[in-house]
């Protein structure tokens, strides 16, 4: 149910909280073994990835580089082969251009092998943009970019910086937009073809704040669809309690142009639940919904949450926390997306360094067990705060990228064997 990865300045994002600087390599957890597969150069174009990797059909990696201190960004391929994996640069964003400028979330393919994604800044008027990248006739990279939106200042419904994943339903891209909307409170949007060849833009809902939601995350897939074509995303602040929202949004029904925003949950940081989600939601195959906050939890470190649909149409969504982050060698500050494997079990990383599985409970009440994948604490050599989700490889590995760390301090990609 899921489309195939997040982020804006930490400071942003922590709610107060204070996540201690971990730097890289130790042992981890006996059976699992870490990688590195390749390290961002020197220099401020490359380096510093926050979204997740994605992959084609023949296990190549594609992900984004904001550029250090968002000094301009890329668009990566790494190729695997008997040697190793080599790394080619699809396109480099150039500083002080109308172009994009570090981008941020995942890129999508489309049927064509067309790349799409957003930045968050560059373009008119320096608040973002969405591209295309395709691929060149023959040979290798550069691939051709084509600016497809340019967010603009002067409309305070568009305005905003996106930055965030994109989602394919038919010929439209959907999104969110951080900010924006007549109270600067973030938008969902569609961005669709028209018959000129054009593409144009479309607010399809702006929040309000409380007790609506506010500023829509534009994680790795900053949206996700069901079979009906419902969208269903997070928002870090607003809702009742302003520890921000699930949502839900569906389409126009026959003879409307208006979709329907519905909150799912409304995160209480006054109590043990999660607080502040900053990831983007994940489906199991009955229809529920993951995904984490990076704060709340019993110890206020983060937590992993569960949405279960309702038993009777119309009725309420049920919130279980999975489990709760303890802070130190546990782990705090959940952040890139989940992800399931066939039994269940759920994947995903934290700022201070663990890249953790979640197993469930062998009987239904039980707790669900944490297992440390790997830490990054401490080698010159490895990574360093894990902003992006995991995915899963070919051959069962987990990939993924740091931000910071490797030999020039500029992130890795790394992949771990469970």
């Amino acid at each position: 149910m899921e489309h195939t990865c997040n982020c804006f300045p930490i400071a942003l994002r922590l709610r107060g909280m204070t996540v201690a600087t971990v730097c890289f390599f130790a042992a981890a957890a006996a059976a699992q073994t870490e990688r590195v597969i390749y390290t961002f150069p020197a220099g401020t174009s490359a380096g510093a990835p926050t979204a997740d990797l994605i992959s084609d059909s023949a296990g190549n990696l594609y992900g984004t580089s904001t550029g250090f201190n968002y000094g301009s960004g890329t668009v990566f391929e790494l190729v695997r082969s008997s040697g190793g994996w080599s790394e080619t640069t699809l396109h480099t964003f150039p500083t002080g251009s109308a172009d994009g400028k570090a981008p941020e979330g995942s890129v999508i393919f489309d049927k064509s092998g067309n790349l799409y994604g957003t930045t968050a800044y560059g373009g008119s008027d320096n608040l973002g943009i969405i591209f295309e990248l395709s691929p060149p006739a023959s040979g290798s990279a550069p691939w051709t970019e084509t600016v497809l939106y340019s967010f603009k200042t002067i409309d305070k419904t568009t305005n905003g910086n996106v930055g965030g994943g994109l989602i394919f339903r038919g010929n439209s891209l959907f999104g969110t937009t951080l900010y924006g909307g007549e109270n600067g409170d973030g938008n969902v949007f569609e961005l669709a073809p028209n018959a000129e060849g054009t593409w144009e833009y479309h607010v399809l809902y702006t929040f309000t704040g409380q007790p609506d939601g506010e500023e829509p995350e534009y994680a790795c897939d900053a949206l996700i669809a069901d079979s009906a074509g419902n969208f269903y995303g997070v928002t870090s602040y607003g809702g009742e309690y302003d520890g921000g929202t699930v949502f839900e949004m569906s389409p126009p029904a026959a003879g409307s142009t208006t979709w329907t925003e519905t909150i799912l949950h409304s995160f209480n940081p006054n109590t043990s639940d999660a607080d502040g989600p900053v990831s983007g939601l994940l489906f199991d195959k009955d229809g529920n919904l993951y995904g984490t906050a990076n704060a709340g939890g019993v110890f206020g470190y983060g937590a992993v949450y569960e949405l279960s649909p309702p038993t009777i149409s119309g009725g309420a969504w049920t919130e279980s926390i999975l489990y709760s982050f303890t802070g130190g060698a546990g782990g705090q500050t959940p952040w890139g997306k989940l992800k399931m494997d066939d039994s269940g079990n759920l994947y995903g990383t934290t700022l201070n360094g663990p890249v953790f599985e979640l197993s469930p409970p062998s009987a239904p009440g039980g707790e669900w067990s944490e297992t440390k994948l790997w830490d990054f604490p401490g080698s010159k050599n490895d990574g360093e705060q894990p902003e992006s989700g995991v995915i899963f490889g070919p051959q069962g590995d987990l990939y993924g990228t740091t931000y910071g760390g490797g030999g020039f301090g500029n992130g890795t990609v790394y992949a771990i064997r469970p």
